[in-house]
């Protein structure tokens, strides 16, 4: 019994796939687990870190949170004891662009947050206040009524 062949069948045999023993890219080098380390941004920001002790991914995560947190080029160059022409490249790179993003949704999420807690305590304090205001117009109320019932009281007393 012969099988029929559709139009993407070869009679050839399918050729074995090697992978090829260089990388593709001149630049390529194997992908590491790195992580960001926030601590590194609070230390560059106190004078105590040194660009020379970063690795690339570590240099472009800290000048985007840098710049993220508003710091200026000539900033971040001063902090980090480099030269500004550096800050300048390491800011070009596709991975600072990346942190940056990365950085920039996180600093608004917190701050969306920061300002939701903000505003519920701000309406906790509110309705408390609010509470308290009632409480004392009811005994203001309370005050006014017994007056008048002792007026009244009074009023018939002497009549």
């Amino acid at each position: 019994m012969t099988q029929e062949l559709t139009l993407f069948d070869t009679l050839e045999p399918t050729p074995t796939r090697t992978h090829p023993t260089t990388p593709r890219g001149a630049g390529c080098r194997p992908t590491t687990n790195w992580q960001p380390d926030e601590h590194l941004i609070t230390a560059a920001q106190a004078g105590q870190l040194h660009i020379r002790n970063l690795t690339q991914e570590d240099r472009s995560w800290v000048v985007a949170g840098l710049t993220a947190r508003g710091h200026t080029a000539e900033d971040t160059a001063h902090m980090l004891r480099c030269s500004l022409r550096l800050i300048k490249q390491i800011r070009a790179h596709p991975m600072t662009a990346v942190s940056l993003y990365a950085q920039t949704i996180a600093v608004e999420a917190e701050t969306a947050r920061l300002h939701a807690k903000t505003t519920k305590r701000a309406h906790a304090y509110e309705l408390e206040d609010l509470r308290m205001t009632a409480e004392r117009y009811k005994k203001q109320r309370d005050d006014l009524i017994d007056q008048l019932a002792k007026q009244a009281r009074r009023a018939e007393a002497k009549a």
